[in-house]
């Protein structure tokens, strides 16, 4: 990494289509999307970003977030929900909740509703009960409550920090609002029930649900937040929809730290010593793991995808692309992990995004490409990315220790129900 890219300080500079090829939002005063982000406090571009200078290259802005201990801070509650897809697999919702009166009753709820043969959740995390799941999904029009919708990154979920932070945000900043984390198959603890697992391109799962959500709660407006992996996920699915011309599910996203071309990615991560011995082993690390825990489930469904061999095998790989060669393109048919990650980049959708979106992405990030999409996004009336010299991947963080790239979501999210 260039000694040129160390430091605190760092510009903010914003990509958008010119005024004039603007797009009106949809609001009382006629407002376009340029002058929207125009009014975001948190992001001005004709001042100095400051980050923590203790972190001051984007390796020690991300190994922050993958090694500090944060679990002391943002302590936020979460009620989960089993949801079950159309092939028969599962992800979890967690839902944020108020912090519980009683300790003791919490704990007590979380005993009885652990499903059998079900691992035990990260702290502060139960299942709601049956009465708690019937008042949660009764079906209403009156309501017009906002809900935030969140996609983690490969192999995290509803436990990591930045996630959790945002979630802390949003809470304490509104009346009303529901939070949800989307754990993709086999991620927070949730298990793996067929033998399809997650991938980039696994936008029915997102859109399973949020119709969901659309039927049960027609006039609320869904917000939705992707964290890297969950980035791309996100980006895909909102290229999809305004691809297809069908009815908006999402009123407004922010993808933060997108992988968008996930070829380059896949070499950009081995050419530097953080990436290749430190961020890569210890995602393939969570990857593996996922198989592991759900080894009987998987191979009784398919026995040719996981086996002993393949076991074997899963023990010597370092990297991403190799678990992905092995695993995952071939629950997802592709041929091998590159025409994978080929067809699965987010940049080959972003000009079909219609969804007001706001990407945040640092040139100095160790885990993802940092070739960023800036001439698409200067043609895409719908996207305004936000470019940064420093922050590492999923870094940001400030000398509070809490995330900068939140609080701009949290904001962009606050304005945009204004409207």
């Amino acid at each position: 990494m260039s000694i040129l890219k160390w430091g605190f300080r760092t510009d903010v500079k914003l990509h958008q289509v010119p005024e004039d090829n603007a797009v009106e939002l949809n609001s009382k005063d006629k407002i376009s999307f340029n002058q929207f982000i125009s009014t975001l406090k948190t992001i001005d571009s004709s001042k100095k970003l400051w980050l923590n200078p203790l972190l001051f290259n984007g390796s020690l802005q991300t190994l922050h977030y993958t090694s500090s201990n944060n679990s002391k801070k943002f302590l936020i509650w979460y009620g989960r929900e089993i949801f079950k897809y159309k092939d028969g697999g599962i992800c979890s919702l967690d839902w944020v909740i108020e912090k519980p009166e009683s300790k003791e009753e919490f704990n007590k709820i979380y005993e009885e509703t652990l499903p059998e043969g079900f691992p035990k959740l990260h702290p502060r995390t139960r299942y709601f009960t049956k009465e708690e799941l019937e008042t949660l999904n009764e079906p209403s029009t009156n309501n017009d409550k906002p809900i935030v919708v969140i996609l983690h990154g490969l192999g995290g979920g509803s436990h990591e920090a930045m996630i959790r932070n945002f979630a802390e945000v949003i809470q304490k900043n509104t009346e009303g609002w529901d939070i949800v984390v989307i754990n993709n198959r086999g991620c927070c603890r949730t298990k793996v029930t067929s033998e399809k697992l997650f991938n980039a391109a696994a936008t029915d799962d997102i859109r399973e649900v949020l119709t969901s959500f659309k039927s049960k709660w027609p006039n609320r407006k869904i917000f939705t937040a992707g964290f890297s992996f969950g980035a791309a996920m996100l980006s895909n699915f909102l290229g999809e929809e305004g691809e297809n011309g069908s009815e908006p599910l999402v009123d407004a996203a922010c993808v933060v730290g997108c992988p968008w071309d996930l070829i380059d990615s896949a070499y950009h991560i081995e050419n530097s010593y953080t990436g290749k011995y430190l961020l890569g082993p210890g995602l393939t690390g969570f990857l593996t793991k996922i198989i592991k825990n759900n080894y009987k489930e998987i191979h009784d469904h398919n026995p040719d995808l996981v086996n002993e061999e393949v076991m074997k095998k899963l023990k010597t790989i370092k990297s991403t692309w190799q678990f992905d060669d092995l695993i995952t393109c071939k629950t997802s048919n592709f041929k091998n992990a590159f025409e994978y990650y080929r067809e699965s980049s987010p940049q080959r959708k972003i000009l079909n995004i219609k969804t007001p979106t706001l990407i945040i992405n640092s040139n100095d990030d160790p885990a993802v490409s940092c070739r960023l999409p800036i001439l698409d996004c200067k043609t895409n009336p719908y996207l305004c990315m936000v470019e940064t010299d420093l922050g590492g991947h999923l870094g940001y963080v400030q000398s509070n220790g809490e995330f900068w790239s939140v609080k701009v979501a949290e904001e962009f999210f606050q304005r945009f129900s204004e409207l």
